[in-house]
């Protein structure tokens, strides 16, 4: 834990850093009349993300599964494992890439709309002095992925600790940065285009330099609603208030953007205020490309957000509990999964050790379908869905900081895996035992790999 003891130094001399770095369509409109009406679109019409399907997606081949070894001393690198889906291989992993590197804390990772880049990301790679975000080439051959040199990528100067990515039009990516290189605030959204450069860091450093000028700024989740030109990011946590001795800064704050201009955010809301008192939300996602969201609140409620017109300050609504009316509201590693339409909702309970699965038809009222209801003690994170929506994986490492933090959530350290009915009101599992790869055993002498991102090619 060497580098978790380098953050509390990085910590230290915060101010100091901080002081240094200030130097420096159509469409949309009828899915959102047939969630009105209550009617659901069909699986082929569903499109990327919010965007415009061209043609039927693929089925899925292969799932990417990024993990880290849980003691480096073993040897283990931080790694891509590739599993196949293909026939008697199913469930197996066929290929491991790994990286020169240990200790990043690997973190989420996604496909580019254009299915040539994975991204990947590493939660403490400021901490490890490795980069934070990586790009794999998956279009040369998907089974065998090849790390894109790192030295030929940019880092971000501004932000760091790297949490989502949100596939943009144009193949490249949106990466939010929860925190400062020091752990601090503010962090940063950044955005990357599909020949893997960096194209900003927002809001504008030069005008919102600080803790000052841009408070509790720590975005974690975000959603994007391309056609409305509205985006919405949610403030999770300060990353360096979870180490011992520190009060955890959890954030309440919601962020709207106007996606033609990332210079500055569009609109700041205070949710504390709110019903059930957002405390540290995690997650956000588009209803499809309506300009409306979902978003959990880190109280085990999920909320709606209207983010088109004047409004001034949009007004979050509360629509779902994910802890069935509890009164032990703790919840922590709720991620959230949009079906592209709009029409249904996966979200994640780690707290619960399940996935549900949601009908969002009318976002204001969803319905339980399903839920996919893992061993006591399993956790549940990241949960991700195919192209074409037929499948889903879901990891169940969230977070573990060693003796030095305050987070310890490790699960069960699996990716799970499932399948949806023709109708996608039902989660099903085919082949139970090859559907959970255990990644506590997955890597022999090197010991357990804590997996913590997953996607479908």
């Amino acid at each position: 834990m060497a580098t978790m003891t380098q953050w509390a130094l990085l910590v230290v001399c915060a101010s100091c850093c901080g002081a240094l770095l200030s130097a420096m369509p159509a469409a949309a409109s009828s899915v959102l009349a047939a969630q009105d009406a209550g009617v659901q679109q069909p699986r082929g019409n569903r499109s990327l993300r919010g965007g415009a399907a061209a043609q039927p997606p693929p089925a899925p081949t292969y799932v990417y599964a990024w993990a880290g070894p849980k003691d480096p001393s073993l040897g283990g690198k931080d790694s891509l494992f590739v599993i196949s889906l293909a026939g008697k291989e199913y469930g197996k992993v066929v290929t491991v890439v790994p990286t020169p590197y240990a200790g990043l804390e690997p973190h989420h990772c996604s496909l580019s709309v254009d299915r040539r880049t994975l991204a990947c990301g590493g939660l403490f790679a400021a901490l490890a002095n490795g980069p934070g975000i990586l790009f794999f080439n998956v279009s040369s051959n998907p089974r065998a992925p090849t790390l894109i040199d790192p030295a030929t990528v940019t880092q971000p100067r501004f932000g760091a600790f790297v949490d989502e990515f949100v596939p943009t039009p144009d193949g490249g990516f949106l990466v939010t940065l929860m925190g400062s290189p020091t752990g601090g605030s503010p962090g940063r959204i950044a955005r990357y285009n599909a020949a893997r450069q960096l194209v900003g860091e927002y809001p504008d450093p030069a005008k919102f330099p600080d803790a000052v000028t841009l408070p509790s700024f720590n975005p974690h989740g975000m959603g994007v609603s391309w056609g409305h030109k509205i985006a919405l990011s949610v403030d999770y946590l300060e990353p360096a208030s979870t180490l011992n001795g520190q009060v955890i800064q959890k954030r309440s704050t919601l962020r709207l953007w106007n996606t033609s201009n990332w210079s500055a955010i569009m609109e700041t809301i205070d949710g504390s205020g709110a019903e059930g008192h957002i405390n540290g939300p995690m997650d956000a996602v588009a209803i499809g490309d309506t300009g409306t969201f979902l978003f959990g609140g880190g109280n085990g409620y999920i909320y709606y957000l209207d983010g088109r017109g004047p409004a001034t300050p949009h007004s979050p609504k509360l629509v779902w509990d994910l802890l069935g009316g509890a009164m032990d509201r703790t919840s922590y590693g709720c991620i959230l999964y949009s079906f592209r339409n709009g029409t249904r909702l996966l979200a994640s309970a780690f707290v619960r050790d399940m996935v549900q699965l949601l009908d969002t038809t009318n976002p204001l009222k969803p319905k339980l379908l399903d839920t996919l209801q893992m061993p006591k003690g399993a956790g549940g994170h990241v949960v991700r869905l195919s192209a074409d929506e037929s499948m889903g994986a879901v990891t169940t490492y969230f977070l573990d900081e060693g003796a030095v933090g305050q987070v310890h959530f490790e699960g069960d350290m699996t990716v799970r895996l499932f399948k949806l009915n023709a109708k996608a009101t039902k989660i099903t599992i085919n082949k139970p035992v090859k559907s959970v790869l255990d990644f506590k055993k997955k890597m022999g002498a090197q010991g357990a790999f804590r997996p913590h991102g997953v996607a479908f090619y």
